[in-house]
Parts: C-alpha cells; sequence; structure tokens
C-alpha cells in the first residue's frame, strides 16, 4: 500500500517554512502500523510518498524497528521532493529496521532550529537492520566541522546494517559515507560513539558488509575528513566518483580510510582533488580490489596507497596517474619503523601492484615493505616481482656497448642498495646478482655479426659500518658463434660492480678480436637480485 504525507489525516504543508515533523511522523507512524502484506516474503508494509515540494523538519524522523517500509520522493533525486533538515543530529533515523530505505530526495540542512549534521542513519538492532538502502538521493550538509566528534557533517551513516544498497547517489558532506562493525568510532582518531535518537544502540563489535554502492558520487567539503570511511568491513563494492566540493580548510588527503581487518574490498572510482587512494590502520588488509584514476592532487608528494602496520595479503591495486608532476612519488607506502632501524610491522604477499605511469622502480615501494614482500609482481613501466626473497627483472635491459674494437664499459643494471649508510650495528648484509644476456656485434651491411651468451654471478658484502668488500665475481660462457673471426669475433665479457649514491651499478666491458671498426655492439639481458639485509630491500631499475 501507499501513504501519502500530504492527505489530511496527517496535515503536513510542505511549503518549506512550516514544519512538519510531527505530521511526516504521524504519516510514518500510520505506515508503520499497517500489517505486513499477506504472502509477502519480504514483509513490505507501506511506501511513504512524498509529493513534489519543501519539508521543513525540525525533528528527526523516527522509521525505527519495523520491517518494510519504503520512503519516496516525487520525480528524481533533484529540486523535486526536498527535505530542510534543522534537527540538530540526524533527519531520517532507520535504527533497527529491515527492507528499508528512501529514493528520489534532496537533504539539505537548514539553521533555522539546529542545523542537521547526519543525513541518514541505519543501524542494526536486536530488532533488525538488514536488507535496506537509498537510491537516487541528493545530499548537501554544510560544514561543520566540530560535529559527530571531528567527522564534521555526514551524508550517510550505517553502523552493521549489512546487505546493503547505494545506487545513483550524490552525497556532499564533511565525511560523505561511514560504514562500521561498532558504534564507538574512536579508533578513526576521533571521539565519536554514534547514537540513535530514539533508542539505545547495540554497544557490542559485529560485521559490516555485503554492500553495493553504484553510480555514486562523493564530494567531501574542506578537507577534514576522508570521504569514505570503512571500521571493520567486509564484502563492500563501490563504483563511483571520489572528490571534494571544496578543499580550502583542513589537512585530510586520503580519500578512503579503512580500520581494524578489512576483507573482499573492491573500489573502482575516479578520484580528484584528494592526495592519498587509501589509508589502511589497525590491522589486516585482505583480499582487496582497487581501480582507480587519480589525479589533481592537492598534495601529489603524498604516497598514494599507505598500509603502515598492515597485513596486506591478495591485494590487486591498478592505478593510473595521468598527470604526469604527480606521479614522483610512492604508490605503496609503509612509515619508517623506530626511525629507520628495524623492519617494517606490516607484510605484503600474494598480490598484483600495476601502474605502467611509474617509470622508476623505486617510487613503487618503499624498500621496508619491499623487505617483507614475497610472491608480488609489480607491472609498472619496468616491471619486477619477489618471490622466494629475489627480485627479478621481468623486463629486458638493452644497452649499447659502443662501437669501438675493444667495446666500451657499460652500466647494464642498477639496483637501489637496501642500507646505503651507516645505521647502526644491524647494518650489515650483502648482495648476489645473478646475469643471464646476450651480447652481439656487427649489423646488417657489415662483413660479420658475433655474439656471446653468458651468465654471470656477482656477490659482495656490506659490513656494519657500510664498507663494501672486495667484489666476488663469477663469469659463465655458455656459447658464443661468429661468422667471420678474423673480422670479429667476442672472445668474452669483463664485469664489475660500483656503489654511490643509494645506488649499485653492474658494469660490463665485451672483449672483442678481429680486424673490424665502427660495428655495433650491444648487450640484452635480465637480471635477479637477492639482497640479504635487516631492514630493507633492493630493487631493480634501468
Amino acid at each position: 500500500m501507499s501513504v501519502n504525507v500530504k492527505d489530511p489525516q496527517f496535515g503536513v504543508v510542505g511549503d518549506g517554512a512550516t514544519d512538519d515533523s510531527a505530521a511526516i511522523q504521524r504519516a510514518v507512524d500510520y505506515a508503520k502500523s499497517r500489517p505486513a502484506v499477506p504472502g509477502s516474503p519480504a514483509t513490505y508494509r507501506a511506501t511513504v510518498y512524498f509529493p513534489a515540494g519543501y519539508y521543513y523538519l525540525a525533528s528527526p524522523i523516527n522509521l525505527t524497528n519495523t520491517n518494510g517500509i519504503w520512503l519516496t520522493g516525487d520525480g528524481g533525486s533533484y529540486l523535486n521532493t526536498i527535505i530542510y533538515g534543522s534537527t540538530g543530529g540526524v533527519i531520517f533515523d532507520f535504527s533497527g529496521s529491515s527492507l528499508s530505505g528512501c529514493e528520489n530526495f534532496t537533504f539539505l540542512t537548514s539553521d533555522r532550529n539546529s542545523r542537521s549534521t547526519t543525513g541518514v542513519l541505519f543501524a542494526l538492532t536486536t530488532n533488525g537492520g538488514l536488507n535496506c538502502g537509498i537510491r537516487h538521493c541528493y545530499f548537501e550538509m554544510n560544514d561543520t566541522p566540530t560535529a559527530n566528534g571531528g567527522f564534521g557533517s555526514i551524508g550517510l551513516m550505517n553502523v552493521r546494517s549489512e546487505e546493503f544498497f547505494i545506487h545513483e547517489c550524490l552525497l556532499k558532506a564533511n565525511t560523505s559515507l561511514i560504514f562500521s562493525n561498532t558504534r564507538d568510532l574512536s579508533e578513526t582518531g576521533t571521539n565519536f560513539t554514534v547514537s540513535s535518537p530514539f533508542q539505545a544502540l547495540p554497544t557490542d563489535v559485529g560485521s559490516m558488509g555485503v554492500v553495493s554502492i553504484t553510480g555514486t558520487s562523493l564530494q567531501n567539503i574542506e578537507r577534514r575528513q576522508p570521504a569514505l570511511v570503512l571500521i571493520g568491513t567486509n564484502s563492500i563494492s563501490f563504483q563511483g566518483y571520489i572528490s571534494r566540493a571544496s578543499s580550502n580548510n583542513g589537512n585530510n588527503e586520503t580519500a578512503i580510510l579503512c580500520v581494524r581487518y578489512t576483507t573482499n574490498l573492491k573500489i573502482f572510482a575516479t578520484i580528484e582533488s584528494f592526495s592519498r587512494i587509501l589509508r589502511a590502520l589497525l590491522g589486516g588488509f585482505e583480499g582487496n580490489e582497487l581501480k582507480v584514476v587519480i589525479a589533481n592532487s592537492s598534495a601529489p608528494a603524498t604516497e598514494l596507497v599507505d598500509v603502515t602496520n598492515c597485513g596486506v595479503k591478495g591485494l590487486l591495486l591498478q592505478v593510473s596517474l595521468p598527470v604526469a608532476s604527480e606521479r614522483n612519488r610512492f604508490l605503496v607506502y609503509h612509515a619508517p619503523v623506530a626511525g629507520g632501524t628495524q623492519q617494517a610491522n606490516g607484510v605484503l604477499t600474494n598480490s598484483v601492484i600495476t601502474c605502467t605511469d611509474v617509470v622508476d622502480n623505486r617510487n613503487v615501494i618503499t624498500s621496508n615493505l619491499l623487505k617483507r614482500a614475497d610472491n608480488v609482481v609489480f607491472n609498472t613501466d619496468q616491471p619486477f616481482e619477489k618471490r622466494g626473497g629475489r627480485i627479478r627483472q621481468l623486463f629486458t635491459n638493452f644497452a649499447s656497448l659502443g662501437q669501438t674494437r675493444g667495446g666500451t664499459q657499460t652500466t647494464i643494471l642498477r639496483f637501489s642498495l637496501a642500507s646505503a649508510t651507516t645505521i647502526n650495528n644491524t647494518n650489515g648484509g650483502s648482495y648476489r646478482i645473478w646475469i643471464d644476456g646476450t651480447i652481439s656485434a656487427g649489423s646488417y651491411g657489415t662483413q660479420a655479426s658475433a655474439s656471446l651468451a653468458f651468465q654471470a654471478q656477482i656477490l659482495v658484502n656490506q659490513s656494519y659500518n657500510g664498507v663494501f668488500s672486495p667484489t666476488s665475481i663469477t663469469i659463465i660462457t655458455l656459447d658464443q658463434t661468429t661468422t667471420n673471426a678474423a673480422y670479429m669475433s667476442i672472445v668474452g665479457v669483463s664485469m664489475d660492480a660500483s656503489f654511490s649514491n643509494g645506488v649499485g651499478s653492474v658494469l660490463l666491458t665485451p672483449r672483442i678480436t678481429g680486424t673490424s671498426t665502427g660495428d655495433p655492439i650491444t648487450y640484452n639481458g635480465q637480471a635477479e637480485l637477492q639482497a640479504d639485509f635487516l631492514v630493507n630491500d633492493s630493487v631493480v631499475f634501468r
């Protein structure tokens, strides 16, 4: 059945000036009193219809503790059915209700009484709270930074109301969306406990998941809080747009904040104005997938994904950075521990990190987290992987070795040093570099060509004070061929390693005999690097 709030028995005016709170509550209470539709598997009761108009509310609407109550506005989400909230807190409260929600509303706030600080509240109680949602709604809250314990204005608040959806909505607030497995949100760094004006919410911690958010835009007001806050959540999917409506005040740069254990999170989004895509705190981050385009950052030096102290497993991260000036920063970050003298507390395993806009592998992941990573593929401009404690190139190095008969000493590989400076007596370690390559000489129009395939191993130790031992080098010639040995023959290679300014370099010089001059000599090959240091790991790059 349908209940029209403007039926004379309820007394709703809808002129934007009259306080319609009590009249709308009468219509809602009437709908809540209706028996469930016989045979309805969803225990549906009523749709409460709001014709196009302006509805001023000085008190929140109690939609708690029932099943099958659906509120619907007229004709869409913009400037049709408009709710002016001056409730001092939440506007619509669905705590404890199942199979309920709203659509086709515009939520605005008014300071005629006390400006509303939360648009809509959903929460699980002993009476219910599952299978709810909203669609085609527009929220435009105000900049109220001290409200809600420091979260400021909140578009939608959900505490454990699972199997939930938000479809085709736009939310503007200091914090657009919060989903939490507990009413106590202090672990986010704010002093806020969620409450309902109509009942006490459970104090325990439970599950918060199975949420579908599609076609939705989150536009935060100012740089005060993240747009999407997830506390102890699972199985949440977001597809849409995250940005800021304004960003003159505050210093928050995180678009998505995950607190406690987060699993099966799927983010498919364009993010603008925020500098950091996501920050994870206080626990595990497992089985999550993020496909994000991020641009127009207000602080482009900020790392993109911060997983400090988290156990990250099964992460699929794909980031596009179309603005070149925003690329020179870490893609995956873990903060230094004890000033950089101890290992990272977090780990990264069984994951794929993709960002082909990164041209320097030293910006892909902090070296302390790479140390505690395994079975991870990094799809960058120069792809590499770490498996079994070893870093392996997935790209082929190509280098010109000159055109002189003796060849030229050339750097064929560079890698970041795991411990470039003296830290303490845990600074010692070793590097093992394994090279598999081919040297070729000659060109299409010359009298002869030659090639040599080889493998080489370089081992060097570093003592606690940063001093390197003499380099141990083993070179094995696998095969060599030539079409005219008198004109040109590659008879061997010599190799060396140097260490300077935080970079290790592998140097190669070919040995060539014959009478040829001016013919090009080239190297191509791949490398594997194994570093044994306490705190950091090394990464190969061109």
